[in-house]
């Protein structure tokens, strides 16, 4: 049976030990990290983060690296090519660093999808390579355009390269069919339900997603990894305060991973 794990972000501005400490508390079992260091009253650095996790016994799912300029995996520029790919390949030598077997990473973004072509393919070959001499896993996760995941998930046939799927993008960009074909590719999930018009990072079953649909699809024979909310709280939720909705949401996708 899957685990059940949630971001370490989940909508409360509160120091990064405190949320791991009520995650732990709530009953979950893992979580996972925006690879970036944290600002505030409390600053952390990225590099701290993966033992404070483990410190509050949890199991570090993956991280989530930062998406910016990730059109130019696929641009015509070589340059440009190499400078983000070399970040990624910085990211991986950091999951190996620090024990951190999944990289979550987008494959586009904004509002015009980059036009698919080799150079992408090869971008993530790359780093598909890099990822196999590291021991780690890449999961490209669908966002708002995703012929380039299935492009990719196609193209480059490998254990260290596999999807993280989104269950409200996919919702919005009609693209639930990704668990259904590449579901044994599959390598971890963010799991959050919407109103069929925003990305609103809700508790299932606050939202429109078909919830049986969903576990019906699901790879639950191959599948062996977490299964990872990635939510926010309402304003009523808000107002109950960070407890009460972990609460809620530990129950919330308990009754998902028993489906």
């Amino acid at each position: 049976m899957a685990k059940s794990g949630i971001f370490s972000w989940f909508g409360f501005v509160m120091p990064l030990s405190k949320r791991l400490e009520l995650i732990k508390s709530a009953g979950f079992d893992s979580t996972c990290l925006w690879w970036e260091d944290e600002w505030g009253d409390y600053p952390v650095k990225k590099a701290d983060m993966p033992k404070m996790a483990r410190d509050f016994g949890l199991i570090l799912d993956n991280i989530h690296t930062p998406t910016c300029n990730s059109n130019d995996l696929w641009s015509e520029d070589p340059f440009a090519r190499s400078k983000i790919i070399n970040q990624y390949l910085n990211w991986l030598e950091d999951c190996a660093r620090f024990d951190i077997p999944i990289m979550v990473m987008h494959i586009m973004e904004g509002d015009i999808p980059p036009k698919l072509s080799k150079y992408g393919v090869e971008s993530i070959s790359h780093l598909t390579l890099k990822a196999q001499e590291l021991n780690v896993k890449i999961a490209v996760e669908n966002t708002r355009f995703t012929d380039g995941i299935a492009l990719i998930l196609s193209e480059i046939d490998s254990e260290y390269l596999g999807f993280c799927y989104d269950s409200s993008h996919a919702k919005l960009n009609k693209a639930e069919f990704l668990l259904k074909d590449f579901g044994h590719r599959l390598i971890t999930c963010h799991i959050s339900d919407n109103d069929g018009q925003k990305d609103r990072h809700w508790l299932p079953g606050n939202g429109v997603i078909e919830w049986e649909d969903f576990c019906n699809s699901f790879p639950k024979e191959s599948y062996s990894g977490n299964m990872i909310l990635e939510v926010y709280p309402t304003d009523d939720e808000q107002k109950a305060g960070p407890k009460e909705f972990l609460h809620k949401a530990f129950k919330s996708i308990s009754n998902l991973v028993k489906y």
